[in-house]
């Protein structure tokens, strides 16, 4: 929650007083919307933003681009930031883990600034990967400016595009999405307490985010879950914490027994930046994941990891053309954010190679002729919809075969050499012995001009035994995608 006045925080860029209400309820099981109140009408997130950013820094967890121990420096700029902060002067370093914990409970403005500084060089450039992130996820009305949720004009909303990010980081992100349940959090000596007051009301409130600055009101973003429901509730614009809590309250006694019980359904699910449908594929990721799209590790950090080991980087493999579909383009944007395409185009692109980064042999492990992110999600509440999540296997530019494939297929990976390859077919064999009773080959193909190599496994009677061995991979955490042929 925002303690300073819109003066002292406001940029150049005038902010108009968007200080009204607006709400919505939305069953994260089916996608029905139970309740709404302006909810397609443009608001300020205010800190309610940091869930965005957190999603990211989630999303370099995931890769294995950090973990939760990893160290990050605070620069000047972040130390700068206005109260709420963590203080922490410029130069010293704090753990990923803390840095989460102070924003779900202090919302720390300093603190995200060191996270965006940390993952894509500079906040700006940072705000850039939360619009693409937001816009490839369906959240079509909003646009990032900076990473606290700090006063900026140009960074709006709708409580719409709110509900959708609850649902996502939930669906995302289960492993971490307990830090938003955290009631304190105890950092040099000092206990800092979650804003949200609402949090375990009724036993099923789950923190997620508030929010306040002048312009905006007091916001909140939240969910229940309880004896099998779940619902997300976004409440913008009111004059008071307290007043905005007896509203969410109410929200949640009326609604969440009015949720669905049971699974999530396919309309519920939002749409994973980075992902694609197709029909004959069958995926399995590792149990503990070591390839994650989308994760491109900035250059900065890229030539700081090369040149601590004293190499020198690889070519960096030409990035994937990202096709996004009319339904989610966003309105034009000024100056410096992309259009949704090129943005989107940069954030889903492969990790890139280096000799210090652990996945250095399977760049583009999942790469295929052509990626895209796959249909928009559906509008919640609405009955079309949106694509499961996986990867598009065609192979319309593959370099032939000298014989034809038939049957399943399990592909392990693709690297930039063919001795890249071998290597992970025998590393996988290795693993899994009975890899051996079927044909091991490696299938050339180009890429925007670029020449990768996958590894295969050939030989598999039907889905079942393809998914039946990717399942054995997953355990000795290996990726796997099984293929029809």
């Amino acid at each position: 929650m925002f303690t300073v006045s819109l003066a002292a925080a406001a940029p150049t860029q005038a902010i108009e007083n968007l200080r009204k209400y607006a709400g919505i309820v939305v069953d994260a099981k089916s996608g029905e919307i139970l309740y709404e109140d302006n909810a397609d009408s443009k608001r300020y997130p205010a800190s309610v933003a940091k869930v965005m950013t957190l999603y990211v820094l989630f999303q370099e967890l995931q890769a294995g681009n950090l973990s939760l121990s990893s160290k990050m420096t605070v620069s000047r700029h972040a130390a700068s930031a206005v109260p709420t902060k963590l203080g922490l002067r410029a130069g010293s370093t704090i753990a990923v883990e803390d840095a989460i914990k102070s924003l779900v409970t202090l919302s720390a403005n300093d603190m995200a600034r060191v996270i965006a500084e940390h993952i894509s060089g500079s906040e700006s450039k940072f705000a850039e990967r939360m619009t693409a992130t937001a816009r490839a996820m369906g959240m079509s009305s909003t646009t990032y400016r900076n990473a606290s949720g700090l006063p900026d004009g140009g960074q709006t909303t709708t409580v719409r595009d709110q509900a959708i990010l609850g649902i996502a980081i939930y669906q995302h992100f289960p492993n971490y999405y307990e830090f938003f349940q955290t009631t304190s959090f105890r950092y040099n000596g000092k206990t800092y307490g979650n804003h949200n007051r609402v949090l375990g009301y009724m036993g099923a409130v789950d923190g997620i985010k508030t929010g306040y600055i002048n312009a905006a009101g007091s916001n909140l973003l939240t969910a229940a879950r309880k004896d099998n429901r779940h619902i997300v509730v976004v409440a913008f614009g009111f004059n008071s914490a307290a007043s905005r809590d007896e509203k969410v309250r109410q929200l949640v006694a009326n609604y969440l027994p009015k949720g669905r019980r049971g699974d999530y359904l396919q309309q519920a699910m939002v749409p994973q930046p980075g992902r694609q449908s197709t029909t004959q594929f069958a995926l399995a990721q590792p149990r503990k994941p070591t390839f994650a799209m989308p994760t491109p590790m900035p250059d900065f950090r890229l030539a700081a990891l090369v040149a601590s080991n004293g190499s020198q980087p690889q070519a960096q493999p030409a990035q994937p053309q990202v096709a996004v579909a009319a339904a989610i383009a966003p309105a034009a944007m000024p100056a410096p954010i992309p259009s949704a395409a090129e943005a989107v185009t940069a954030l889903a692109a492969p990790t890139q190679a280096a000799p210090a980064y652990p996945s250095q042999d399977v760049i583009g492990a999942w790469l295929s002729e052509t990626y895209n992110l796959g249909a928009p999600p559906s509008a919640l509440g609405q009955t079309a919809p949106s694509a499961p999540l996986g990867f598009d296997v065609t192979q319309t530019n593959s370099v032939s075969q000298a014989t034809p494939i038939s049957g399943w297929i399990v592909q392990i990976g693709a690297g930039p050499s063919e001795d890249s390859a071998r290597s992970m077919l025998s590393d996988a064999a290795g693993k899994v012995g009975s890899l051996g009773d079927f044909r091991s080959y490696v299938e050339r193909f180009e890429k925007n001009g670029q020449t990768f190599y996958r590894a295969r496994f050939v030989g598999f009677g039907d889905r079942d035994d393809a998914n039946a061995m990717c399942s054995r991979l997953k355990d000795q955490n290996l990726s796997c995608l099984a293929m029809q042929g």
